[in-house]
């Protein structure tokens, strides 16, 4: 009889794609089974080892996950609800269990480049998720930060470093700030939002005193629910959490650029390595490049304006949120 977690329940809900909401909350408290390749003297002197013998080994032990590589050579971390089901993939290997957030939190912490978690691959029944969806599903808060290698491409937090650029928009939100609020932006820090964030991604000439550029590719474009008022609305979600990139002031304005970070993944970003360059300087391109346009009525009325007339990251005396809060 097999020994091991019983995740009979995991397996039936992977065959319905209607429970997927339940398959998460089921895989996020289970154990599954990971392949690895033991180092060559991780079981030396074992074989004739007693109940408390003590033994050294002479070099490091440790130990590989026994990785897979897809037909277009992407590598992919296997996990398996059981030994009966690696048996069924035909993957002959070691493994260890363990559970589901502790090994998020050790690919997380991953120097290699994988590009997505696969359960029970090669079988009848499998799931899927790349590698960040999956780190950032089981991330908290309160995990102490890791250090961070964005230059490294074949690590995780590169890909994480990635996953916050690719396929963004910048989007603005005018105000007039006091300009002892606009002083407390220190380059490289990162704030908290508690409430909603409006923006937009129409760009023209400003007319307020100071202007939030935002970097992001996950904003809900909410333009669709206008009714005649044609500001292009986008919205960040409440809490959500940003980096300052850059404070440019160009003709007497003030541009605060910020970055729309991944929930839950923002240690990540506590390094100023994390500040892409080019970003910065497209940013700066794009903000002097609006004092020859024309001013966008629509997001300059004095409804928008309203909507706009809140600092972000502080409450409207200037007092910074706690990221923690």
């Amino acid at each position: 009889m097999e020994c091991g977690p019983d995740n009979r329940k995991l397996e039936e809900l992977m065959k319905d794609p209607q429970k997927q909401d339940e398959f998460i909350e089921e895989l996020k408290v289970s154990q599954l089974f990971l392949p690895v390749i033991f180092s060559a003297n991780m079981i030396e002197g074992l074989e004739n080892a007693k109940p408390g013998d003590t033994f050294k080994t002479t070099e490091p032990t440790g130990y590989d996950i026994n990785f897979l590589t897809d037909n277009n050579g992407n590598r992919a971390i296997p996990l398996f609800t059981s030994m009966e089901k690696m048996e069924e993939g035909g993957l002959e290997s070691s493994a260890m269990v363990m559970y589901v957030p502790d090994l998020a939190n050790m690919f997380k912490r991953s120097k290699n480049n994988y590009k997505y978690v696969a359960i029970n691959p090669i079988c009848e029944i499998g799931a899927d998720m790349p590698i960040v969806p999956f780190i950032k599903l089981f991330a908290t808060p309160d995990e102490e930060p890791i250090d961070v290698d964005v230059n490294n491409p074949e690590s995780v937090a590169y890909m994480v470093y990635k996953a916050a650029y690719e396929n963004t928009g910048l989007f603005v939100h005018d105000i007039n700030l006091p300009e002892a609020f606009a002083q407390k932006y220190e380059i490289g820090a990162l704030i908290k939002e508690r409430g909603f964030v409006d923006m937009t991604n129409k760009i023209g000439q400003m007319t307020t005193s100071h202007r939030y550029s935002i970097i992001s590719n996950h904003v809900g474009n909410l333009s669709q629910f206008e009714h005649g008022t044609n500001w292009g609305l986008h919205t960040a979600a409440r809490d959500s959490k940003f980096k300052v990139l850059d404070v440019f002031e160009f003709n007497g304005k003030t541009q605060i650029l910020l970055l729309h970070l991944i929930d839950n993944l923002e240690d990540f970003f506590i390094d100023n390595d994390t500040i892409d360059e080019e970003y910065v300087a497209l940013a700066r391109n794009i903000f002097v490049e609006s004092f020859e346009k024309e001013v966008i009525e629509e997001v300059n009325s004095e409804e928008w304006l309203e909507r706009c007339s809140f600092p972000i990251g502080m409450d409207n005396e200037g007092n910074i949120w706690n990221l923690d809060d």
